[in-house]
């Protein structure tokens, strides 16, 4: 289905930025294929219900294959995103691995890469998760969702309550300064 995917994904592209039908001649060449291939493989997204395709016409996305290349160009959105900006691999590598990973992670993996992301990110119009890393966290209450598990051994992990306090977490086990490169890998939601 990897391949499938890569296809509505180009046709959707096509078709977001020049409002038309995708040609096999132009899809060969974003894919990196013969016009043939093209061919047969828009035959079988025709018959999946994904794509209505007409010979020597073009095919253009149905609704159910606009869904499903949405949701992977979402995916692969979020995870440039975090690659590039949250773990600092560079563009190139971040672009090929979220290529890659796309095909691959659930609905609930992508929902944790939001959690991570949320609040810094513009990859869905409406972004339906509520929470905010600790750089960004006013004084008050919160609960953890997200943290590296290494700052459990001072009681910062997911489902723990803590406070900010100034400059500082609360936590049942005392109260710390975190170092500022950590603390947009600590997602909370207000509590």
């Amino acid at each position: 289905m990897e391949r499938a995917e890569e296809y509505l994904e180009a046709i959707y592209d096509i078709q977001k930025e020049a409002s038309k039908v995708a040609k096999t001649s132009e899809l060969a060449k974003i894919l990196n294929v013969k016009p043939s291939s093209v061919t047969e493989m828009l035959i079988k997204l025709r018959d999946m219900g994904y794509v209505d395709y007409q010979p020597y016409r073009g095919a253009k996305l149905t609704r159910k294959g606009e869904e499903l290349a949405k949701r992977i160009k979402k995916y692969y959105l979020a995870l440039c995103h975090f690659f590039k900006d949250y773990l600092g691999i560079e563009e190139e590598l971040a672009e090929k691995l979220s290529c890659e990973l796309e095909h691959h992670i659930t609905e609930d993996v992508f929902i944790r890469v939001c959690r991570i992301i949320s609040g810094n990110c513009n990859v869905c119009e409406n972004c339906t998760q509520e929470y905010i890393s600790l750089s960004d966290a006013d004084k008050g209450d919160y609960e953890v969702i997200v943290a590296p598990s290494y700052l459990e051994k001072i009681g910062l992990k997911p489902g723990e309550v803590i406070s900010v306090v100034d400059d500082e977490i609360e936590t049942p086990m005392g109260r710390f300064k975190i170092d500022e490169s950590v603390k947009k890998f600590v997602i909370l939601s207000r509590f």
